[in-house]
């Protein structure tokens, strides 16, 4: 295709005038390549495809006032940006929370990923100490121990709505913690390595 010849920088200043083609070709040109940068990183093909959709749908929407030197770091950027939000967004579920409690980085053997997790288990660590002890003590059982709100209302001689209370009142506190590491979530090996 013709715009398989024309460098980034060129397509991009046609992209500024609406030039379908040129759009089509920065596409065609980038898309897998930040798709499995994506899909490394959230483990997720589908979520992965989303959020590559929606860097180039906000390519086309911002096209007229864009301006980038250098399109790849451009992309860079803005599909960390996409996952750094989308682990915001995640925060707010109970279910996710429960997810970085278990999560290890993807490499593992990589020292800044290491040190990383060590930094985030270490932050999880200081919230959940901050817990009152019967409120520990449950989220624990919940979440590590799978047990469900009538068997720990049973080991403990509590009652299931005191169960849920300590529960409620353990994942909110939690989440506010958990909020405050978004960043350092998405610096991790398992949503970001800096390469694909």
């Amino acid at each position: 295709m013709l715009g398989q010849e024309l460098s980034d920088e060129t397509l991009v200043g046609r992209l500024r005038h609406a030039d379908e083609q040129a759009f089509r070709t920065l596409y065609d040109r980038h898309w897998f390549e930040l798709y499995v940068v994506a899909c490394r990183k959230l483990r997720d093909s589908e979520l992965a495809q989303d959020l590559v959709q929606e860097l180039f749908l906000k390519l086309w929407q911002k096209r007229e006032v864009l301006r980038v030197d250098n399109l790849k770091a451009y992309f860079t950027t803005s599909l960390r940006n996409l996952i750094i939000d989308h682990v915001r967004q995640q925060l707010q579920s109970d279910q996710y929370a429960e997810y970085i409690l278990h999560a290890r980085p993807a490499e593992s053997n990589q020292t800044t990923s290491a040190v990383q997790y060590q930094e985030l288990s270490e932050s999880l660590n200081q919230a959940l100490a901050q817990l009152p002890d019967k409120t520990r003590e449950v989220f624990l059982l919940n979440r590590f121990e799978r047990m469900s709100n009538r068997e720990i209302a049973a080991q403990l001689g509590l009652s299931e709505k005191t169960i849920e209370y300590h529960l409620s009142r353990s994942t909110s506190f939690l989440r506010t913690q958990l909020q405050n590491l978004a960043t350092l979530l998405a610096g991790l090996g398992f949503f970001w390595t800096g390469k694909p």
